[in-house]
């Protein structure tokens, strides 16, 4: 019976401390590049090269970059919203790094809740459905923060 337990403890941690240190390191050039480079992205082409290139690099303030730039990308330029499907059909980690939060400009925020909810692109439905519960995620995480200031 312990063999049976040891393994069943031992082989998870190992096989989570080897995923881990497969990991590349974020080098000192990267982590000041993905900073300048996150926040400047207009296009789901341009965030996805960024996102390929620097998602080892787990930086605080280029997260901050990200998130203004999927802002922006999808509250100026929604009608581009069938090519970030197509990214994420393709590399569904990509998806899940997407999303809305509340680092946000709340107003972008509800404004990509009202483009999800009356003008989804045919097909992209699940999308949808996963930026609105993104933006009512954000927006309550917002007026939570608000109320404790």
């Amino acid at each position: 019976m312990m063999p049976k337990l040891f393994a069943a403890v031992t082989l998870p941690m190992l096989f989570a401390v080897s995923v881990t240190s497969q990991q590349k390191p974020c080098t000192n050039a990267e982590h000041l590049q993905v900073e300048k480079e996150a926040v400047t992205l207009r296009t789901w082409d341009s965030l996805y090269r960024s996102y390929k290139r620097y998602g080892h690099c787990d930086d605080v303030d280029a997260s901050e970059g990200y998130s203004e730039s999927i802002a922006r990308i999808l509250a100026d330029h929604w009608e581009t919203l069938p090519r970030l499907g197509e990214l994420i059909q393709k590399d569904k980690s990509f998806g899940r790094f997407v999303g809305l939060d509340a680092t946000m400009d709340m107003g972008d925020v509800a404004k990509i809740k009202e483009l999800a909810t009356t003008r989804c692109p045919p097909g992209l439905e699940s999308l949808c459905s996963k930026l609105k519960h993104d933006a009512d995620e954000a927006i309550a995480e917002d007026a939570s923060a608000r109320k404790h200031e």
